[in-house]
């Protein structure tokens, strides 16, 4: 059945509110990275144990991305399953303040990536079923990145520094409950109800019968979807993970001036998740993910080898880390143009799942005990290895993008 066409009102005021929500998870995610050295300080964490804290809670959001987007995709009740965990999340969020010890912060970064596993694939489901095609790759890179970036890659780490700092870091992680609980009580007044039942069929794509998930690695551009975010997911959560102690033991920052360096990323994510989907609406899907693959080697590089300044450092960081425009291409855009309506949420969470296992579970724990044994250098080295790996997987990609394909279909 055809669903109506949304207005392009309730198009843009989902978007605000997904993208202000995935900005909540992503600055409850990264936030024991942002606190990071707080933490050594306290517990006396290895940079193994860093690392693990990362993969605990990548790993849960995998199993939970995978399970609940096939289940939403099948129930197809998206905003029930959306506004639960949005709930869930913000409320286990302040639960690092009650610890004691790593296993304590272990378990509570696992239960973290359980509630907060479903928010993007079903936040992109929503996304794509109300978004023009001419808008779709605009839409779902604000949705992932301007949120996140915003609150979680700026804000947060200014924020999160300047409490912990004043007010001790069990204080910053309670203080972060309040912004979810906020997006919550938003998505439940102003998000339309789920439409149970009803498929939304997308005016560039047929609705072919059912077929199980499996099926979905059958289809080249997720296979390379599933590939790409593996690779760039640990590129970016290595970065994520060990640049903050990096900053603060190996150059000297302190941890308020690192706290500024990370913001600049955030603004790079920022002006990179609207740029690059913005841009891939309009030249290609491929020829977008190849430039931005091959400019993946200058961050890591740049931060190994430029000098220990922070105004330098910091426009490093802003440079480098524009291509974080790539994640809502790989997770989102490809294979929701890649696949029947009806999977999106499921291809969606299959990416989601792949770039949290290899990049949120292995790579951080490769990665920590590289910097315990060769030195905290070692994860950037590292980074530029699965730069060049990725930058190759993007030139098998097929072009997805609508506007491209009924121009060659013509």
């Amino acid at each position: 059945m055809t669903r109506k066409v949304p207005s392009i009102r309730y198009e843009f005021r989902l978007l605000l509110l997904l993208s202000l929500t995935n900005g909540v998870v992503a600055l409850e995610r990264l936030s024991a990275s942002f606190l990071s050295p707080f933490l050594v300080a306290d517990f006396g964490l290895t940079n193994t144990q860093l690392g693990l804290l990362a993969a605990a809670l990548s790993g849960a959001v995998a199993v939970s991305a995978t399970l609940f987007g096939s289940f939403a995709d099948r129930d197809g009740r998206k905003k029930s399953i959306l506004l639960i965990a949005t709930i869930g999340f913000s409320l286990i969020a302040g639960l690092p303040a009650l610890v004691t010890g790593f296993i304590g912060l272990l378990f509570v970064r696992m239960l973290l990536g359980i509630a907060e596993g479903p928010v993007v694939p079903l936040s992109q489901s929503m996304m794509a079923q109300v978004s023009d095609p001419r808008r779709r790759g605009l839409n779902m890179g604000l949705l992932q990145m301007a949120g996140a970036y915003l609150i979680g890659g700026m804000a947060g780490p200014v924020l999160a520094t300047y409490i912990a700092t004043d007010h001790g870091w069990r204080m910053a992680f309670t203080a972060s409950v309040i912004p979810g609980l906020v997006m919550a009580l938003a998505l439940w007044l102003f998000v339309k109800p789920d439409d149970r039942g009803k498929v939304a069929v997308m005016p560039d794509q047929p609705k072919p019968p059912h077929a199980p998930m499996l099926s979905l690695l059958k289809i080249r551009n997720i296979r390379l979807c599933v590939i790409i975010a593996g690779l760039f997911a640990a590129w970016a959560t290595v970065q994520n993970v060990f640049l903050p102690v990096y900053l603060v033991s190996e150059r000297g920052m302190s941890p308020t001036t690192m706290g500024w360096v990370i913001a600049a990323g955030g603004l790079a994510g920022l002006l990179g998740g609207f740029g690059v989907p913005a841009l891939s609406d309009w030249v290609g899907r491929k020829p977008v993910m190849v430039v931005c693959g091959a400019l993946m080697l200058f961050a890591p590089a740049a931060i190994l080898w430029l000098p220990a300044n922070p105004v330098a450092m910091s426009l490093a960081v802003l440079i480098g880390w524009l291509v974080m425009g790539m994640a809502p291409m790989y997770i989102g855009v490809i294979p929701t143009e890649s696949v029947p309506p009806h999977l999106t949420a499921s291809a969606i969470g299959l990416a989601t799942a792949a770039g949290e296992v290899f990049g949120g579970v292995l790579a951080p724990f490769g990665a920590g005990a590289l910097a315990d044994s060769q030195g905290l250098s070692a994860p950037f080295l590292l980074c530029l290895g699965l730069a060049a790996a990725c930058a190759m997987a993007t030139l098998f990609l097929q072009e997805s993008a609508p506007r491209l394909v009924d121009r060659d279909r013509v």
